[in-house]
């Protein structure tokens, strides 16, 4: 009872530090964007003084090179304390899940603790019924709950780091753009192709986003366009060789479901691979029979202690993509493996019960 009181207490106090920090990232961000707006302004002045010595003296040249100085020692500590506050916040993120895990453990006890105590006392009869129906519902409801917060926290930080940042850049360069028509139309024109490069990395940026969340062409196309565009963006990215089979399968896989559960399979392993494996190719296989489908997804990287994975935490970043994946594959009734040694790469392999169309 004590250790789930102290581990709900941690949580909350964690939960408040992370607030009040987030609050403090944001000033900093806030204040690093303002320091870069009057830095540009500065550059700018530096630029019309520096080529008008009609106009200027000697001493507003020097008192405008010592203001944009200035700005640039103080826009680079406020980047510092920035990149330090983000490294403080995710700490203390990486110390909440240990809490909450710690908590859901020690709630769990409480509750089987609780639900025999009742029992006891009670119908003994009905005693496991009862705490298998509890615990499943209980586990189910806390599986949907991490996997939404997850979700929504790993969006957020692909958003602020992406697109939210770009466009900040976007309107800083609009900003220089509009100083540089007065002065310098050629400079101002180079600027300007400069900005919709920026602007075009961002739409890019978005689309990927939006196609990590839920690919369109998967529902229009079906499995094996959207893999095989999906395999092409990464190999593109990496460098990686991917290879991707179809046995017996192609698009006769009709069930959203299962459809859905291969293409975040896929999705998963090559993101490990990329992170993790150092591997230079990939091989993906997808057979299917009367029975059901089998994919497997084998890499050349330098492999690692299955043994770990028992070891590690389930919010870790391996621990959890491959619980996370486990789960997908179990809830729809079929098995998951991983085989690998240090050296020997890494093999994962899913068997999902599904009747093929046309097979």
């Amino acid at each position: 009872m004590e250790i789930a009181e102290n581990a709900r207490k941690e949580v909350a106090i964690l939960k408040e530090e992370i607030q009040a920090l987030q609050a403090e990232v944001q000033e900093v961000i806030k204040n690093s964007e303002r320091l870069e707006k009057l830095m540009i302004k500065s550059r700018i002045k530096l630029a019309t003084i520096s080529g008008d010595y009609t106009r200027y003296t000697e001493e507003d040249m020097r008192a405008a090179y010592e203001e944009a100085d200035r700005l640039r020692v103080e826009l680079a500590v406020s980047r510092e304390r920035e990149r330090q506050t983000v490294i403080r916040r995710n700490e203390l993120e990486r110390r909440l899940k240990n809490a909450e895990v710690t908590l859901e453990k020690a709630e769990k006890l409480v509750a089987q603790v609780s639900t025999v105590l009742d029992y006891l006392a009670g119908d003994l009869s009905k005693l496991d019924e009862h705490i298998e129906s509890a615990e499943q519902k209980r586990t189910l409801a806390l599986r949907i709950i991490k996997a939404q917060e997850e979700e929504r926290r790993r969006i957020a930080r692909e958003m602020h780091d992406g697109p939210a940042q770009s466009m900040s850049n976007v309107i800083l360069k609009a900003e220089i753009c509009e100083k540089l028509f007065e002065i310098d139309l050629e400079k101002a024109r180079e600027e300007l192709s400069a900005l919709k490069e920026m602007v075009r990395a961002c739409l890019k940026d978005v689309r990927r986003i939006i196609y990590d969340l839920r690919p369109m062409s998967i529902d229009d196309l079906g499995l094996s366009p959207t893999l095989q565009k999906y395999i092409d963006n990464f190999v593109n990215e990496t460098g990686i060789r991917v290879d991707l089979m179809f046995i017996e399968t192609d698009n006769k896989i009709k069930d959203s479901n299962i459809v859905l559960t291969v293409f975040r399979l896929v999705q998963e392993c090559l993101n490990n691979v990329k992170k993790h494996a150092c591997a230079t190719q990939v091989t993906i296989q997808l057979e299917g029979t009367t029975k059901g489908l089998t994919v497997r997804i084998k890499d050349d990287g330098k492999g690692f202690d299955t043994a770990r994975l028992s070891r590690e935490p389930a919010h870790s970043d391996s621990g959890y993509g491959v619980i996370g994946m486990r789960e997908r594959v179990e809830l729809l009734g079929g098995s998951f493996s991983i085989e690998s040694k240090t050296g020997k790469g890494t093999t994962v392999r899913a068997t999902l019960p599904y009747s093929l169309q046309g097979v």
